[in-house]
């Protein structure tokens, strides 16, 4: 069956986009090919204009600008950026292994080697990243995506440049793995990216978040009552990573 022209992508000159890979409230994401003789595999970020407000302008120009000026091995790297009358366009490395989270749910739970891999590999990348005062803001499964065995940090839309005393208070990122600061809508600092490696890192080893809950109150409310995360196990992963996490955030 023919598709809708509704839901036809958008045309560029240099890029065939064809498969829809995922949608937001500012952004659609479509695998593309460069035209010509490489047929160069990319992801492009298509942001409609006309969804932006001032914040979302402005995170948008951010992500931009942060992913212009850097290039790490466990970063997904931004190609280029086109604009036209109705969209702005990312053009961004293809990974072709999918995101974190469906890899988790597609083996329940990764083994502690497995876990322990992704986990030097996210924290080399955030160290690269809180080296230059950049923070993330909205690490999860979903915003990490696989190159065979290599994690890529990806999804900037919320990051900041943040020095290591500045402290905010805006909401940013996704409840399941924010930091207690931000759920309780507290000041925050850099640090509330640790705090969502520790819940990727639980959620790897054991097929759930920490705090899974089916509201944003219900979240709250865990939080606020300082209810222990259940940890089990003598991997030293869990011993020397997440529980220290959970303590330290608290």
């Amino acid at each position: 069956m023919a598709s809708s022209p509704s839901f036809a992508p958008p045309k560029l000159a240099d890029f065939l986009l064809t498969e829809r890979l995922g949608s937001g409230t500012y952004a659609t994401v479509y695998k593309a090919y460069r035209k010509g003789d490489s047929r160069e595999v990319v992801a492009v970020k298509v942001v409609a204009k006309k969804t932006l407000n001032k914040a979302s302008t402005e995170n948008l120009l951010t992500e931009i600008e942060i992913l212009k000026s850097i290039r790490h091995p466990h970063i997904v790297q931004l190609k280029d950026f086109q604009w036209d009358a109705d969209n702005i366009y990312l053009i961004l490395e293809w990974c072709s292994g999918g995101d974190l989270s469906r890899f988790i749910r597609s083996r329940r739970m990764l083994p502690e080697k497995v876990a322990r891999r992704f986990l030097q590999q996210m924290a080399c990348a955030l160290q690269f990243l809180h080296e230059r005062n950049i923070s993330h803001l909205d690490l999860k499964p979903q915003n990490i995506l696989l190159c065979g065995s290599v994690l890529k940090l990806a999804d900037f839309g919320f990051a900041q440049y943040m020095s290591p005393w500045d402290e905010h208070s805006v909401l940013r990122g996704s409840p399941l793995y924010m930091a207690p600061e931000m759920v309780c809508r507290r000041q925050y600092d850099s640090r509330v990216d640790l705090w969502s490696v520790g819940v990727i890192l639980y959620e790897a080893l054991f097929g759930r978040a920490p705090f899974a809950s089916k509201s944003f109150a219900e979240l709250e409310e865990k939080i606020r009552s300082d209810q222990a995360v259940e940890v089990s196990g003598n991997e030293l992963i869990i011993v020397a990573v997440i529980q220290p996490c959970f303590v330290v955030f608290k």
